[in-house]
């Protein structure tokens, strides 16, 4: 029986751990943290000494260093790398992850080491930076060095409120400021793949698995999906395919992850189950055997944090089963946690960490609940097997989906129609699980066949898998194109973690022991937190009136809301990149709790004025124009400042908005102004402001 307080409480040891790594703050200035840490110990140290029971007290002692050292872990990494000072004037990087090929760049992370600053020094520095390397350069590999005098800028917040910290994203992964690299002034100094010898073998061979896969699939979208899903692949998926993913619950689909190594491991354990296990040598190698396979498929994927922990459960299961432990699944799960947290305590922080293990952590305590509520009775053997696989598949995917509900609405603001998902997942589950399976065989025998020349079956094999991935597809854009499955704009505070997450824990407790005052309880909590929701959102509707303006690739984007409407006035480029509204707009109407949207398009190269609460806003295209004197903001589109500023005199008083970054030596002739603007920024480097 698995205790809190067992012989190995990993539960206990990860929680503590996790405790200590979120208590470090972003910011070593907030010393508030500092002081809520010391506060904590204290409190901790207090309550060991008064414990008399040596067990417990042996326990707390155990946690309190746990919870220390994921502290002082956390504060090793986070002080491993540092921000570049302003001076920069040139810098040498290698390169530490794979570049993905963009239309016009190479996308990948370097690492710099040293810097020229303006005194002509060269000073020795560590920290990452996001690199965009011109794609006319020669063709970067991982562990390339390089010099180059480009540009650094700091990582830009998000355009619009309620969005994504990408500061403090990109600052837990050492990563600081972000660069495009012009070929001219980029120069490659040494080829340096001995520093990344395994990844850059686990790299080779993706390339050479994903180019069978090519071959075997001719459309992009099933190309795209197969290496995505498959190899962990970087093909670009289409907006369309991932929306429709994620508009059935699906999305998991699309990356590897704990099912893809679930069902390599059940694969394997197929095929060995056909080995005698005679002696003890025979069965360390069928141990060592699938758990090499294992972690080669984990790197070949990229040692993603969800396939990261699938590996360390089974290679544990794997043990077990070998050497005949016990396992408790809480307690391994708890035990991969604390394992990765350890390496990285940064992924306490990364959404697919925490959502992959809710996830299997939701299935291990509610699955096992929810799929007693109904048993099928058939006489039929194969409808009754049909319909009892069907009801585990919906029993797992509503267990699932009990502790990452609030996470999902928190970073993607939109859920599945509940509905559609309880009917349509199992379905897709099921599709996407033969075509895993088909393209799991096909990329273990298809370097064989290829190499022996057995095309005929190479070609067949190739062709069923592509047939697999249609149907899936073809599946799921029909039930989202009839159901339209998708509830967008969900809103989501803090506060409601705290009210859902007691309320799951009461429904559990009250299955367990089924007392009247544990549901009256649950009742009160779920009253109080949707009333309190819908008195929020009556005061939007009556009382609600704001706007904000940001940019689009220097293009203004003015958003009017106004009780529970919105209406988005934008350039006709911003409506043909519907995952810039999707990460960028949607949680501003989220939180506003908007219900209808209204998108207008800025009339092209015409100056257009428009009043919002008493103010004049006057959006310049062409610069021959005459000012009033009622203009309180000037949003000035920065490709105008080729053409001078001696129009701009006749503009006095207000706030100058520029739709991107002046150089310096713009800035120098806007300086010669007299008088001045009442203020003047770039909005491309700023979060969009409200009015």
């Amino acid at each position: 029986m698995f205790s809190f307080f067992s012989t190995f409480p990993f539960l206990r040891l990860c929680l503590w751990w996790a405790l200590g790594v979120i208590l470090v703050p972003e910011n070593r200035q907030e010393l508030g943290y500092d002081l809520l840490f010391c506060l904590f110990l204290l409190g901790l140290l207090f309550l060991i000494i008064w414990i008399k029971n040596r067990p417990i007290f042996n326990a707390y002692l155990l946690s309190l260093a746990c919870f220390c050292a994921g502290y002082l872990r956390t504060l090793d990494v986070k002080n491993l790398y540092q921000k570049l000072p302003s001076d920069v004037i040139a810098f040498r990087f290698q390169l530490v992850s794979s570049p993905i090929k963009k239309p016009k760049t190479y996308a990948f992370v370097g690492e710099i080491s040293n810097y020229l600053n303006s005194k002509g020094e060269w000073r020795a520095i560590q920290t990452r930076s996001q690199f965009y390397l011109e794609h006319t350069a020669d063709i970067p590999k991982l562990g390339d060095i390089y010099l180059s005098k480009a540009h650094l800028q700091a990582i830009r917040p998000a355009a619009f409120p309620f969005g994504q910290n990408w500061p403090a994203y990109f600052a837990r992964k050492g990563i600081y400021s972000t660069a495009f690299l012009p070929a001219k002034w980029t120069k490659r100094l040494q080829y340096n793949e001995r520093d990344f010898v395994f990844k850059a073998f686990f790299e080779r061979v993706q390339q050479d698995l994903l180019q069978h896969l090519h071959r075997a699939l001719p459309g992009e979208r099933n190309r795209a999906v197969g290496g995505a899903m498959l190899l962990g692949g970087h093909e670009s998926i289409d907006f369309e395919t991932r929306k429709s993913y994620a508009a059935l619950g699906a999305i998991h689909i699309l990356s590897v992850s704990g099912m893809h190594v679930g069902i390599l491991f059940l694969c394997i354990q197929f095929f060995l189950t056909f080995i005698p296990r005679r002696n003890r040598i025979t069965s360390i190698g069928v141990f060592l055997l699938p758990l090499l396979l294992i972690w080669m498929y984990a790197g070949i994927t990229g040692f993603s944090a969800p396939v990261l922990r699938a590996s360390w459960m089974f290679s544990v299961v794997l043990f077990a089963q070998t050497f005949r432990y016990s396992l408790n699944s809480i307690n391994l799960l708890a035990f991969t946690g604390f394992v990765m947290l350890v390496w990285d305590p940064m992924q306490v922080y990364d959404a697919g960490f925490q959502l992959s293990f809710l996830a299997v952590l939701g299935i291990l305590i509610y699955q096992p609940s929810l799929s007693v509520i109904w048993e099928p009775n058939i006489k039929n053997p194969i409808g009754q097997y049909i319909v009892k696989q069907a009801w585990s598949l919906t029993t797992v995917a509503v267990a699932a989906q009990a502790l990452t509900f609030p996470w999902i609405l928190y970073y993607f603001h939109q859920f599945p129609h509940v509905g559609i998902m309880l009917l349509a997942n199992p379905l897709l589950v099921l599709l996407s699980s033969v075509s895993l399976i088909l393209g799991l065989v096909f990329l273990l025998i298809a370097p064989i066949l290829y190499a022996w020349d057995i095309i005929y079956l190479y070609i067949i094999m190739g062709q069923v898998l592509n047939a697999s991935f249609t149907l899936l597809h073809e599946v799921m854009f029909w039930i989202d194109g009839v159901f339209q499955p998708t509830i967008p704009f969900l809103h989501w505070e803090n506060w409601m973690f705290v009210s859902y997450y007691l309320m799951l824990i009461l429904v559990k407790y009250w299955w367990d022991i089924r007392h009247g005052a544990i549901l009256a309880f649950f009742g009160l909590v779920l009253l109080c937190s949707v009333s309190y929701v819908e008195w929020e959102q009556w005061k939007a509707l009556k009382n609600q009136k704001i706007a904000y303006l940001g940019q689009y690739r220097g293009e203004p984007v003015w958003l009017e809301l106004q009780g529970l409407k919105a209406k988005l006035l934008a350039s006709r480029r911003i409506f043909q990149d519907p995952a810039w509204i999707q990460s960028n707009i949607s949680p501003v109407l989220a939180h506003h709790f908007i219900e209808d949207t209204v998108q207008v398009k800025w009339e092209e190269e015409k100056n257009v004025s428009w009043q919002w609460k008493g103010k004049r806003f006057y959006r310049v295209q062409q610069p021959q124009v005459m000012f009033s004197a009622k203009i309180d903001v000037l949003i000035i589109d920065s490709k105008l400042k080729k053409q001078g500023f001696d129009w701009l005199k006749s503009k006095r008083g207000g706030d100058w908005l520029w739709t991107q970054s002046l150089s310096s030596y713009y800035l120098k002739k806007l300086a010669q102004f007299d008088p001045l603007p009442g203020h003047q920024m770039a909005l491309d480097t700023v979060m969009a402001r409200g009015y």
